[in-house]
Order: C-alpha cells, then sequence, then structure tokens
C-alpha cells in the first residue's frame, strides 16, 4: 500500500470548509450573497440561511487535508496514537520528525534482517503476517480515537486487491534484488503517478518537472547497475517485479483518494489500513494454505523463531511511521513532511549499506546521487509551484485625511 506517500491537499474541500465555518445567524434571514459564499456556486443566491445551517455539521466532516489526515484545528492539541504532545512547538516536531525517522529505519533494517535468514524465501507468508499486523495497529488506533468506519466494505475488498498485490510484488522482488535497491525503485513512484496521470486525467507537467523524473530515472538505472554487478543473487524479474509494484501503488493512491479522501465523509488513514489491512489478510491467507506453502513457512518460522517476531516489530515500524508523517501534515504542514519523507529515503540506503555490507561500486555512488540531486530538485519545483499559486498579498490602502 501506499502507506507512506503524499497527497496534494484537497483545495476545493478545504475552501468549503473555510466558508461554512461562520455561524448562521437565524433561519429566517436571507442568504449571504454569492460573494460571501464562494465555494456554494451551485446553490441559488436567494437560498434561506437554514440551507446552510443544514449542510454546516455536513461540511464540517470535510476537513480532509494531504493523506485523509484532519487539519487541525486552532488551539486543537497537537496528539499521536490518542496520546498528547509536549505543548512547545519545537519538541513537538521533534518527536514527531525523530519518531519517524527511527521508525523507517527500524522497519529496514529488520525487514531486510529477516531476508538474510538463512533459508528464508517466503514472501508470501511475510506479506500476510504484515498486513495482519497493520490491522492490528489500525484497530487499535481506532479504539483508541473513536474513529468508526465510513466507507463502503465494496470500495475496501476493491482496495484490498491493490494493497495487497503491491505490497505482495516488493516483498517477492526481495528475492531477486538487493535492498537498497528496492528502496530507491520504490522512491520513483512519482514517475508511474506522472504518467497515469498524464493518460487518464490529461495532466500537463513542464520540462523542469519532466527533467526531474529524467534525473530519478537514471539514478534508478545506474543504482540497479551496481545490484547487477555486487549481487549473485540479482535476476532481471526482480526489476520486474518492483515495477509492477510501483504501478499498482500509483493506481491504488488515485482509488483512495477518489473513493476515501475526496467524499463528503471521508475516512481516516488508521481506517483505510485497519480495513484494506483486514480484508488483505484474507486474500493473502486463502491462497497460502491452498498451495500449501503455509506449513513450510510456518516450519521454517519455528526453526528460526527471531522470523515472527522481526516481521510483526517492522510492520508496527511501518505503521508507525506513516502515522509520524501524517501528524507533521496535520499540525506542521506538508512541506515540513515531505523534508523528513525525504531525508528518510536516504538515511535508510545508507543504514541498508552500514548494516549489511555490500560490495560498493562507482554505479552505485553515481546512482545515489542521481536519486538525491532529483529528490532536492522535486522538492524545490513543488516549493515554486506552490508559492507560484498562493494569492499577492492586497495592496495597502491609504485612508484619506479629512479636511
Amino acid at each position: 500500500m501506499a502507506v507512506a506517500r503524499s497527497v496534494a491537499p484537497v483545495a476545493g474541500l478545504r475552501a468549503r470548509r473555510n466558508n461554512l465555518r461562520a455561524p448562521v445567524v437565524a433561519a429566517a434571514a436571507p442568504a449571504k450573497p454569492l460573494a460571501a459564499a464562494p465555494a456554494l456556486r451551485g446553490q441559488a443566491l436567494a437560498a434561506p440561511a437554514v440551507q446552510l445551517a443544514r449542510s454546516a455539521p455536513r461540511a464540517s466532516t470535510l476537513r480532509c487535508n494531504a493523506g485523509g489526515v484532519a487539519k487541525a484545528a486552532p488551539g486543537e492539541a497537537a496528539k499521536v496514537f490518542g496520546l498528547e504532545l509536549p505543548k512547545n512547538e519545537g519538541i513537538q516536531f521533534l518527536i514527531l520528525s525523530v519518531g519517524s525517522l527511527a521508525s523507517a529505519l527500524g522497519f529496514a533494517a529488520l525487514q531486510e534482517g529477516v531476508f538474510r535468514v538463512p533459508g528464508f524465501k517466503f514472501s508470501a507468508w511475510m506479506t500476510v503476517l504484515t498486513t495482519f499486523t497493520y490491522f492490528l495497529c489500525g484497530a487499535l488506533e481506532m479504539k483508541l480515537t473513536g474513529e468508526t468506519r465510513k466507507a463502503s466494505w465494496k470500495n475496501y475488498g476493491i482496495l484490498s486487491i491493490y494493497t495487497y498485490g503491491g505490497m505482495a510484488l516488493t516483498n517477492y522482488a526481495l528475492s531477486y534484488l538487493n535492498y537498497a535497491t528496492r528502496i530507491v525503485f520504490k522512491s520513483a513512484k512519482i514517475i508511474p503517478v506522472m504518467a497515469f496521470s498524464v493518460i487518464i486525467v490529461g495532466k500537463k507537467y513542464n520540462w523542469k518537472e519532466w527533467l526531474s523524473a529524467a534525473i530519478l530515472v537514471a539514478g534508478i538505472v545506474l543504482f540497479t547497475l551496481g545490484d547487477v554487478a555486487s549481487s549473485p543473487a540479482f535476476a532481471p524479474i526482480g526489476v520486474a517485479l518492483i515495477a509492477g509494484a510501483l504501478c499498482i501503488d500509483a493506481i491504488c493512491a488515485n482509488f483512495e483518494e477518489k473513493n476515501f479522501f475526496r467524499t463528503e465523509t471521508p475516512s481516516t488513514t488508521q481506517e483505510v489500513l485497519c480495513y484494506a489491512s483486514l480484508i488483505g489478510t484474507a486474500y493473502g491467507f486463502i491462497p497460502l494454505v491452498a498451495s500449501g506453502g503455509l506449513m513450510p513457512a510456518w516450519n521454517h518460522s519455528m526453526a528460526y523463531p527471531q522470523v515472527i517476531p522481526s516481521i510483526m516489530a517492522f510492520s508496527v515500524m511501518g505503521y508507525s511511521s506513516v502515522s509520524f508523517i501524517l501528524s507533521l501534515i496535520k499540525y506542521f504542514g506538508a512541506t515540513e513532511a515531505e523534508i523528513v519523507k525525504s531525508l528518510r529515503k536516504v538515511l535508510s540506503i545508507v543504514i541498508s549499506f552500514v548494516l549489511y555490507p555490500k560490495e560498493l561500486n562507482w554505479k552505485y555512488i553515481a546512482g545515489f546521487a542521481a536519486v538525491v540531486v532529483s529528490t532536492i530538485y522535486t522538492f524545490y519545483l513543488k516549493q515554486a509551484k506552490k508559492s507560484a499559486k498562493a494569492p499577492a498579498p492586497a495592496p495597502a490602502v491609504e485612508e484619506k485625511k479629512e479636511e
């Protein structure tokens, strides 16, 4: 699942929310003119204010920000996992950013460690345990925060196919690729997202954005060539598997935003993770049993008792990393979250080489440098585009002095 993805804020929903925030004075009072409520263009201008009063509670549920997380209200206490953070904003940011980085690095270290256990080749077993752990974490957080299910079971059934499929292909690819190469490929999710946006939505990108994508592609190619030169387990099927996972993740992200986050009653991320993972666990467990793969995987885990705790531990860390990032978006904004996410990718690659030494060559170094340059350049372009869209400050109006 594209659990660590960044989703653009839903500007239209936010505008509607802000315009409906003002209290309604009286049911019999005439409605404000259109200028006072620009987000309600579809309603009749002479509609009574009671219509706004009826729509206001429903609009309050539209407070959806990036990734389905609600934007913090003024004065709202900062929380993560239902626990209140200290009042100091600097300490809050430190806790959330360090928590995200530590969780992501722990996830990377433990997952690569499992694949290095002698004889481990049970990626389907790993995927089932991971989705089951995500379900437990999501259910616990929903209990702590009092959340309830809002989306339909039908949509969760479809979403689970995407989330489980993407995760299964990614885990299977690790049988043929170095873990660092997997991280580099997963960093390239923006490429299929751009491609699908152009083909399906008709979105246009400028040459600078395509240049950033080209630098990223060059970095991936170089890093993969480095993997070919240094890893005896490398096989081209690993590249095909991880590329397929990226395409599924891109489709999944669009499906999530349309059916779970861009709705009148948007779902929270913990809800999506909980129910999608619950159904995904069933999707994975049934064929695992039917194919006869469960008992060999179970016997291997009994022979190496660190396997199951390690898988569940890195799954908890993966879930925690997503929660920390979404809290950063909620309380500090998408820009700060993007900085932490970019740093997380870079450090994950570094820690893979530090904890599990690989034969270093110039292709690894050049590919890594290209990925870092592309990440920084992409961040710069996002900030420039965001600044260009920001409304210009109103010119100061001098009051005429009375003579």
